[in-house]
């Protein structure tokens, strides 16, 4: 089994100090005129820089500079303070905003299990923002997790994640079993090009995240219940 660990800062990301155009650039939106745009900021890991420019109105803004949305997202999942390169995914990877787009949906009911969960002395304890983790391989995940912690370390964690190798593929683990290994219905629709229906949406989403959520609570209640305290909980 591979052993996860954080790899320590030995490359730093060089940004634009200014979000202010230098030259005349036209808006990458289709169907938009303006040629205000500015170019994002995006650096991956290989130093590679994102192409893209949008204007004000459809790029986003993060800490004060210019990102298209992909990496806007990006920025706002793994801290808009980060500084380590090796944390960056490549240009066209969508890991650590979809992780947290996830995670921030599943947080009020991970949160209400845990804290059902939890005995005296003990505390639900998230994250706020994605990680990124390497295995020994050098090769990355971006996590989010919450847990059950006393002063003893972790009894009960919970985590989403997804990988390098696959983007779109979302990972759920209630301590080091995986309990949902899916891809989310709305990701599946952009992928075949089928049209959204906004009801269509909406009903998927609720039952991939009721699924979740119900293999989430079946897990974690059979950990707790059998006193489990697995070396893999944390």
């Amino acid at each position: 089994m591979p052993i996860f660990r954080r790899r320590a800062n030995t490359a730093t990301i060089e940004r634009p100090a200014s979000a202010t155009p230098s030259s005349v650039l036209l808006c990458n939106e289709r169907g938009c005129a303006r040629s205000t745009a500015l170019a994002c900021s995006y650096r991956d890991r290989r130093g590679r820089a994102c192409p893209a420019a949008f204007c004000l109105e459809h790029g986003a803004m993060v800490a004060g500079l210019p990102y298209c949305r992909r990496h806007g997202g990006t920025m706002l999942a793994l801290g808009s303070k980060v500084t380590d390169a090796q944390a960056m995914p490549d240009l066209a990877n969508r890991a650590p905003s979809l992780v947290n787009w996830i995670a921030r949906d599943l947080d009020e009911p991970v949160r209400g299990l845990l804290s059902r969960l939890s005995h005296d002395g003990e505390q639900v304890v998230s994250d706020q923002m994605v990680s990124t983790v390497h295995d020994v391989n050098r090769n990355p995940h971006w996590e989010r997790s919450w847990r059950i912690v006393d002063h003893t370390g972790v009894i009960v964690k919970v985590t989403v994640m997804v990988d390098s190798d696959d983007d779109t593929l979302v990972h759920v683990r209630v301590g080091g079993e995986d309990v949902v290994r899916a891809v989310p219905p709305w990701i599946d629709r952009r992928r075949r090009g089928q049209q959204e229906d906004p009801e269509v949406d909406s009903s998927q989403r609720r039952i991939f995240y009721r699924f979740i959520e119900e293999n989430i609570t079946a897990t974690a209640q059979r950990f707790r219940e059998a006193g489990d305290r697995p070396p893999w909980s944390a």
